[in-house]
């Protein structure tokens, strides 16, 4: 593992660097990088396949993941997750050492949909839904088609979809072991589905459909080819869907945004012209931006790529108690000055008292982060 240097003051500049009208600027391959390794744990479980090749079809084919690192006092920053070499052939070596079994008759061509590694936010919406939302710490998701070859035959095995959740009382500000689990378990999910496609593929080859290796680059291609990234032109007006904003084709025209203590806000207007808030809308385009509504207020995307990021404020809310010293017995801390977006930093204890409340996350520390967009789902993570 390679870890990054921590500059926290020059890094948190770059990451509010603002431009004109407020809309965030960032190049995501200006963060600083942690290498992220795949290792074998225990034995190999050959296959049924002589080799393995896989085909990096993610919309975001430099990095693996973004991940949050928050320091126990201090701003928070964003770290970009990479393999030593592309996916594809960091995947494909790992499958092919641990997995392939020569002398076969059938290969496997694996194609990455999917492998993005993240921190577990959500929104207050999600809380209301399931409290257990709070033991998330964090996620990987791997989405990926599996195919059997035998010259120019392809037969689809697979459709292997998941989504991993790290949910254990380990700390955000733990360097030493935060890099080390997500590389177990994202070790852990690659062997699944090696071993899930191992134990499919003998009664799927013999009764799957045949396709042609052009048939599904050109599926997968696909994905791609939505008219808001297509078209040089943006279409102005408030998209009702995530499909309107794929399309470029927002249906909605009457309407006003509002600035509301920094904020983004969507107002839409009614028969009489009246103005209702609206917290439902799937975003707007101002006709040169494109903003994604999340939890009621407007965020600028911006696209690298075939893939879009927008910053948002993460919603974390722990028991914490207030006012508060820290471990080394200075003087006591400003809850303002803490960034409780993991769990709280071991070894606190409170000034007087002893009484605990729930503490929501909201000062401006906390609000830098880093959300891409699945363009398959419109989920946001």
């Amino acid at each position: 593992m390679k870890y990054p240097v921590p500059f926290i003051g020059l890094l948190a500049l770059s990451l509010t660097g603002m431009a004109q009208n407020n809309i965030p600027t960032l190049s995501l391959s200006t963060l600083p990088s942690v290498t992220i390794d795949l290792k074998r744990s225990g034995p190999t479980r050959p296959g049924v396949f002589t080799h393995f090749d896989v085909i990096d079809q993610r919309t975001d084919t430099v990095r693996i993941g973004i991940h949050t690192f928050v320091p126990t006092i201090g701003r928070s920053h964003n770290n970009q997750l990479v393999f030593p070499r592309p996916a594809a052939a960091e995947v494909a070596a790992f499958l092919n050492k641990n997995f392939a079994t020569p002398g076969g008759h059938w290969s496997a061509l694996i194609v990455l949909r999917n492998l993005w590694l993240s921190d577990a936010n959500y929104l207050k919406e999600d809380k209301v839904k399931d409290d257990r939302i709070i033991d998330q710490k964090t996620h990987i998701r791997l989405k990926a088609e599996i195919y059997a070859c035998n010259d120019s035959v392809y037969i689809p095995i697979l459709r292997f979809d998941t989504l991993q959740t790290y949910k254990n009382s380990n700390q955000y500000n733990n360097w030493s072991s935060y890099y080390s689990l997500w590389e177990t378990d994202l070790t852990a999910v690659l062997s699944e589905m090696a071993d899930s496609i191992s134990a499919l593929a003998p009664a799927r080859i013999e009764n799957g459909r045949r396709l042609h290796r052009e048939d599904i680059l050109q599926f997968n291609r696909s994905r791609f080819d939505p008219a808001i990234t297509a078209s040089n032109v943006l279409s102005a007006g408030v998209y009702a869907s995530f499909q309107e904003f794929r399309d470029n084709a927002p249906s909605v025209q009457n309407f006003e945004i509002q600035q509301q203590k920094g904020d983004r806000m969507l107002y839409l207007k009614d028969a009489g012209g009246s103005l209702q808030y609206s917290h439902d809308a799937w975003g707007y385009c101002d006709g040169k931006t494109i903003f994604i509504m999340r939890d009621g207020k407007l965020y600028p995307l911006w696209k690298e790529g075939k893939a879009f990021y927008f910053f948002s404020q993460a919603y974390k809310e722990y028991k914490l108690p207030d006012p508060y010293i820290n471990p080394q017995g200075q003087s006591p801390v400003a809850a303002a000055d803490i960034l409780l977006s993991g769990p709280p930093p071991p070894g606190y204890r409170p000034t007087s008292g002893g009484i605990t409340q729930p503490w929501v996350t909201k000062n401006a520390h906390n609000r830098q982060r880093i959300y891409t967009l699945d363009m398959d789902s419109g989920s946001v993570y």
